[in-house]
């Protein structure tokens, strides 16, 4: 891999333009303006391509936990709690592997990395339609699909920042779109497939189609010409030291431990207000469809009035939603609440990126998103569990109220996280003004 130095230019988070001479990973570094257009582009829609599979299968889950605790189900005898942690693995090693996408970098191009994970990830689906004891789930559908979809989804997420300054925010928020717009489709596809042709062949049909859909992504994915080659650890420890980047990856964290919890349970909370399991289904699906929207929507206006401004709005208000909207146990406010924790909490995903990038250079960016989706992989393999615990039996919205104020909590303390960093960014302006 031949390399040159070159000097990149982007605005850090007090509007400054910052140059800085890093090492291209290309010989032939000479892109004209519309080449990196298109390019920057491409890698939007294989980001898009890789959340809308990724994540469309992964929070899918619950449709197999479903069957295989069923009467025909493999794992009918197992515990709630065994069965679920399968697809808990699953999307916690989906983000926990962020951590080795430096030391990656290193030995395979962003292109190499991707296709390799299209590969893990699909055998992985493949292999759990021959699955019928527990172990070999956790294995398949576990570690081997959630160390694919790392190497899958984090390439043009790291990759796709560089190539955007004015527009980040929307471009990131079309990148990550795909998550919600996949929770809508991968979910009743799931449910028809294993009618259809039963788990087995559903699986292994889902895991042939990831394969179509990230391998044929990963041939769109450029690395931005100043995009460096790592030449420190897993992460850099300067950085990683300053309060900024604590602040960060607390809020990240808490983020996490809270973001999954209400869909986890919008269903089943559903049934102690009234509705029906379907009716159940139909508010996942809403909440997904909005998430989606609101990604590209708030993405365009946080270009406008700021990302870390946006970030903090969108965290306050999620906030919000929880303790003013779920905490009530009435169907009207579960309603809102499932349309407008959509509308807050999906930009959230989309701005934490494009936030790192001002905070820290795109320089940094690689190394230090790495590192910040690792905080993200410990908060949801951690938060779920954590909120189970505070759901007791019954059938009254009341056996859910532990859960919601640990959300809300949780929610509180990312908005805290956020709003002490917005103050830091804001205090080093009126400095370098003064």
């Amino acid at each position: 891999m031949a390399t040159q130095s070159i000097i990149s230019r982007d605005t850090d988070s007090l509007g400054r333009v910052e140059s800085f001479e890093v090492e291209s990973r290309d010989a032939e570094i000479t892109l004209d303006s519309k080449t990196l257009r298109r390019r920057g582009l491409m890698v939007v829609l294989a980001g898009f391509m890789a959340n809308f599979t990724v994540f469309g299968i992964g929070f899918s889950y619950g449709v197999f936990q479903e069957y295989y605790m069923s009467g025909d189900g493999p794992l009918h005898d197992k515990s709630t709690s065994i069965v679920s942690l399968i697809g808990t693995i699953g999307t916690a090693l989906t983000y926990l592997g962020g951590i080795l996408h430096s030391p990656l970098d290193r030995v395979l191009s962003p292109r190499n990395q991707m296709l390799t994970g299209s590969i893990i990830l699909s055998l992985g689906l493949i292999l759990t339609g021959s699955c019928s004891k527990v172990y070999q789930f956790m294995l398949c559908q576990g570690i081997l699909f959630g160390i694919g979809s790392s190497m899958a989804y984090l390439p043009p997420v790291v990759c796709g920042p560089p190539y955007f300054t004015k527009h980040r925010g929307i471009a990131m928020g079309a990148v990550f779109s795909g998550t919600g717009f996949g929770g809508l489709v991968m979910a009743p596809l799931a449910r028809a497939l294993i009618s259809a042709m039963g788990f087995r062949w559903a699986l292994r049909t889902l895991g042939f189609m990831s394969l179509v859909l990230t391998g044929t992504a990963s041939f769109l994915v450029f690395p931005h010409p100043s995009q460096t080659v790592a030449s420190h650890g897993l992460v850099n420890l300067r950085i990683a030291r300053s309060s900024k980047f604590i602040l960060q990856c607390v809020g990240s964290l808490s983020q996490a431990a809270a973001y999954i919890v209400p869909l986890f349970y919008m269903s089943s909370y559903g049934e102690t207000l009234g509705y029906s399991s379907s009716q159940g289904a139909v508010f996942i699906g809403v909440n997904n469809a909005v998430n989606a929207i609101s990604k590209i929507v708030f993405g365009y206006f946080a270009d406008v009035v700021g990302r870390i401004n946006m970030l903090v709005f969108c965290c306050i208000m999620s906030t919000a939603s929880v303790f003013g909207l779920w905490y009530v146990p009435a169907q009207s406010t579960f309603v809102a609440f499932v349309i407008l924790y959509g509308v807050f909490s999906g930009p959230i995903i989309a701005l934490l990126p494009a936030c790192l990038v001002e905070l820290f250079g795109v320089q940094n960016y690689q190394s230090m998103s790495g590192f910040m989706y690792f905080t993200r992989g410990v908060g949801n393999l951690l938060g779920s569990p954590i909120a189970g615990l505070f759901v007791t039996k019954g059938s009254s919205p009341m056996n859910y109220r532990g859960a919601i104020i640990y959300t809300g909590a949780m929610l509180l303390a990312n908005s805290v996280a956020f709003a002490i960093l917005r103050g830091f960014v804001g205090y080093e302006q009126r400095k370098l003004k003064a």
